[in-house]
């Protein structure tokens, strides 16, 4: 899954959002090693992103994944905490304050439903 999402970040919101969306769809039809790859990379190619682009993606794919059932929210946080997780401390650090920055930015609905569904790490 050859992706760049650091020009998707880049996009116009609707734009951003149709791809994020095609590629969550296409993470959940992946087996989960694939999927774990697929999304290793693109947390490596976030990472050298400026903090601007990491937002605009992280935004897109939280409203993105709130869209879908409980246990589909579940299974995607899991798989992203667990590729988190493993990679450098200081993409962890980033990614943790990124990520906190742009849910306390989200709707209240969004918001809810995504920390309902985030596993106990």
């Amino acid at each position: 899954m050859s992706i760049n999402p650091v020009q998707i970040a880049q996009l116009p919101y609707t734009n951003r959002i149709d791809n994020i969306q095609k590629i969550i769809q296409t993470l959940l039809s992946m087996d989960p090693k694939t999927a774990e790859s697929a999304v290793k990379d693109l947390l490596t190619a976030l990472s050298k992103a400026s903090d601007e682009d990491y937002k605009n993606w992280c935004e897109g794919t939280m409203r993105v994944i709130s869209m879908f059932d409980d246990n589909v929210i579940k299974s995607i946080l899991s798989l992203r905490m667990k590729v988190v997780s493993e990679m450098p401390k200081e993409v962890q650090d980033r990614d943790a304050k990124i990520v906190m920055e742009v849910l306390n930015s989200l709707d209240e609905s969004v918001k809810e439903k995504l920390m309902k569904n985030m596993p106990k790490s």
